[in-house]
């Protein structure tokens, strides 16, 4: 198996992340409706360097916050 941290260490690294220190290396989100996509760019080795994710039931990249996911499921 592996291992990425205890509690303390993920809080940490989360925090990390909120605050805009770390870089994740993302070259490219895509949408749920996208994954055959993103899967077909990584198996012909035709995606950007970096890392590729998946928004999986989120509206859009950028939501930093609970209140900001809220917000923009109700299209406010």
């Amino acid at each position: 198996g592996s291992h990425f941290a205890h509690l303390k260490q993920a809080a940490a690294a989360n925090k990390l992340m909120v605050e805009r220190r770390l870089d994740p290396c993302m070259s490219e989100v895509f949408p749920w409706a996208e994954v055959p996509r993103a899967h077909t760019l990584m198996w012909k080795n035709q995606h950007k360097p970096g890392n590729m994710a998946v928004l999986v039931q989120a509206p859009r990249t950028g939501l930093r916050t609970w209140e900001d996911t809220l917000a923009a499921g109700s299209g406010v």
